[in-house]
């Protein structure tokens, strides 16, 4: 009797365009937390005792900026990261403008039945050196947990996408300069390999040279930057 075999399935591999389009937007998320985080919405104290909950939350960061003049931020959420930029009209006297801010804000939120919890630092005093002229490193100054390590998990596997992709359009080097050097190189990455990301063809798309990878992550440079600009106009 003839033996009959079942009947091959052709493998599918998982679509990467869902993949693509998701870390393309985690990563627009944290580019536009830590946008909101270095550049707040300007409130005031009334602004900040509204906030406030009865449990102390959000925690307020406390410094002063100068002999007469203190600022306190702290964040709602996301894009909710606001900031109080309280002067005083003569030199504060002993215990300090700080203290004296505080315990002011303090008086206000217990009259509403509140508590407000300060911490008297600088969250962005690590942005500074190097650091502030390598927009890589910028992942760290995104205010929530989860989104800023969401972001550098995804920013690691396209470097390794970068490193072991087969027949990438592009040189691996192209991309590494372009992702470490400027950041907006993740982006472009997604939206490039391994073919457009708006592209349906199943063809593979021609090559990309150097010129073309700098000329694309300019222009996501620039949208970035845009935005950046948009935010703080909004929020001038």
């Amino acid at each position: 009797m003839k033996a009959t075999s079942l009947p091959s399935r052709a493998v599918r591999r998982i679509p990467d365009r869902p993949l693509r389009a998701a870390a393309l937007l985690l990563l627009l998320a944290g580019t536009l937390s830590g946008m909101s985080h270095l550049l707040p919405a300007q409130a005031g104290v009334s602004d900040l005792v509204r906030d406030a909950g009865r449990d102390g939350s959000p925690v307020v960061h406390v410094r002063q900026t100068d002999l007469l003049e203190v600022r306190a931020s702290w964040s709602t959420g996301f894009l909710g990261d606001k900031e109080v930029t309280h002067r005083f009209s003569e030199l504060p006297l002993s215990p300090g403008g700080v203290r004296i801010f505080e315990d002011t804000v303090r008086r206000e939120a217990r009259a509403q039945g509140k508590t407000v919890t300060f911490a008297e630092d600088d969250p962005l005093s690590e942005l500074g050196g190097i650091s502030a002229f390598v927009p890589v490193l910028y992942w760290r100054f995104i205010p929530q947990e989860w989104l800023r390590w969401a972001v550098l998990a995804c920013g690691l596997a396209v470097l390794a996408a970068i490193a072991f992709r087969d027949r990438p359009r592009a040189n691996p080097g192209h991309w590494y300069v372009s992702t470490l050097l400027t950041g907006a190189g993740f982006l472009t990455y997604l939206w490039c390999e391994p073919r457009p990301l708006w592209s349906r063809t199943a063809e593979d798309p021609r090559a990309l040279g150097g010129g073309r990878v700098t000329a694309y992550t300019l222009v996501t440079s620039a949208a970035v930057a845009l935005t950046v600009w948009g935010l703080a106009t909004a929020r001038a």
